[in-house]
């Protein structure tokens, strides 16, 4: 038997963290929202509504790589912020390459009509919903 429960997934950043969707069992997914927070506690306070809101069992975060795999400053923000998520929640985090994920999201929102301004809206979401996808896929046989 599958496992089964949400999955809740981040596109950090320190001014707009992206969030998506999913759950284990059918292995579907959704841009969810986009955090804009200010502050540390700021965007604390929105993880925590989510995580009330939505009880994930799983949390997942995006791990920014360069072009040829090497880590950089933003691997270890998304490191650290992964490890505190794991803490604060006490829900297993798992941290997934998210390489062009940005550029495949503004792409497809493109496709889809949206206007520049609603592209960078929505493109942060949507960064974590293939984040997400490429998780929930490599956990299927």
């Amino acid at each position: 038997m599958p496992e089964a429960g949400t999955v809740l997934a981040f596109d950090y950043g320190l001014k707009h963290t992206g969030v998506a969707l999913g759950e284990l069992a059918s292995g579907l997914c959704r841009p969810l929202e986009t955090i804009h927070a200010a502050t540390r506690a700021a965007r604390w306070k929105a993880i925590d509504r989510l995580m009330q809101e939505w009880d994930p069992v799983r949390l997942v975060v995006g791990l920014p790589l360069d072009a040829d795999g090497n880590e950089q400053e933003a691997t270890r923000q998304c490191r650290n912020f992964a490890a505190e998520l794991e803490s604060r929640t006490g829900r297993q985090t798992a941290l997934v390459d998210e390489r062009y994920t940005s550029l495949e999201a503004d792409a497809a929102l493109r496709e889809q009509g949206y206007t520049q301004q609603q592209r960078a809206e929505a493109e942060h979401a949507a960064a974590a919903a293939l984040i997400l996808q490429s998780y929930l896929e490599s956990r299927t046989p």
